[in-house]
């Protein structure tokens, strides 16, 4: 896609992130280590949250801004690289945090992408914000998951 609007680019992050929450869930009912299933569970909540925080922020953008259309070159390429989930049930906890976080990344990538390039300014302030959000929950998983280390 190279020109989208910015409401299908939401749409498709939203959707990313629950298909995140169903592949978390799906590898906790399979992990023998009760560490690596807690925190397979708590990620697959994260991911449903996130899903719901870009579900709202949609409902409250205005429309001018969501039906704007963008340049998105790289979009695609970020996405894809993205939803390589390269975590097993097999995994120890530090594996199974260090590609979370690498997924996060790849998302902030994705963000800052869009917010580099994007017009108007109004769009380029969403995906700043997106950035900001992003970055707060990868904080917040970053903390929580010493938490499961720590156990």
């Amino acid at each position: 896609m190279r020109y989208t609007q910015v409401r299908n680019m939401l749409d498709q992050v939203a959707d990313y992130h629950g298909q995140l929450a169903n592949y978390y869930s799906q590898l906790s009912d399979d992990a023998a280590q009760q560490r690596v299933k807690m925190l397979l569970d708590y990620m697959a909540s994260h991911e449903i949250n996130l899903q719901g925080s870009l579900a709202a922020y949609e409902e409250d953008a205005s429309r001018q801004i969501l039906n704007t259309y963008v340049d998105c070159k790289q979009c695609d390429d970020v996405l894809v690289t993205c939803q390589q989930m390269p975590i097993e049930p097999e995994m120890s906890v530090d594996g199974v945090i260090k590609a979370a976080m690498d997924v996060d990344r790849c998302l902030l990538r994705f963000y800052r992408e869009v917010a580099e390039n994007a017009e108007p300014e109004s769009v380029r302030d969403v995906f700043r914000n997106l950035v900001e959000m992003e970055e707060a929950e990868l904080r917040k998983l970053a903390l929580n998951a010493l938490g499961a280390t720590d156990i």
